[in-house]
């Protein structure tokens, strides 16, 4: 991804600090079940917006698929869940940055160490996987789980076309 859109994507994650959020409940409703509604609604403001945009994205490119919808709204809930995970904004921003000028130093930082400051950034690398579970606790079809868990890996040819659309919706918010 290019830097220009990393900046545009911090500034939108940084009005959502300011700008409240808005949804239909009853639509969500629709795509997620009453425990995947508590997931949703425990993610900070900029990560409902976020998922929202992507929902929004797929449905605007005519995509109504449950299990594609539904992993929109939670693909990034393991950045939020479980509590105590921790990862604020200032870690994404050093995670983009440490991906970009210094891999080693990330590698070191996102070691598992429960309780330590540097939690965050394994929890970040690692979101994909721990979402996948979190939504499968919350009842979440197979096929939700799998597009969660993958949503994050390079783009493959081979990919299907529900996770096709779910990486390009994501990359483009």
């Amino acid at each position: 991804m290019s830097a220009i859109y990393r900046v545009q994507q911090f500034a939108r994650a940084a009005g959502a600090w300011v700008r409240p959020t808005q949804f239909d409940q009853d639509l969500l409703r629709h795509y997620l079940s009453p425990a995947g509604l508590e997931l949703f609604r425990a993610m900070p403001r900029y990560d409902r917006r976020h998922a929202l945009a992507v929902f929004d994205t797929l449905r605007q490119r005519g995509q109504e698929q449950p299990d594609l919808l539904a992993a929109a709204l939670l693909h990034d809930i393991g950045k939020t869940l479980p509590p105590g995970a921790g990862v604020r904004l200032w870690h994404r921003v050093a995670t983009v940055l440490m991906r970009r000028f210094w891999p080693a130093l990330l590698e070191r930082a996102c070691k598992d160490r429960p309780g330590s400051w540097l939690q965050p950034f394994f929890v970040q690398q690692q979101h994909a996987a721990i979402g996948a579970e979190l939504a499968r606790q919350a009842g979440c079809t197979a096929r939700t789980v799998e597009l969660i868990l993958q949503h994050e890996d390079p783009p493959e040819p081979g990919d299907d076309a529900l996770l096709s659309a779910l990486k390009a919706a994501d990359s483009l918010n």
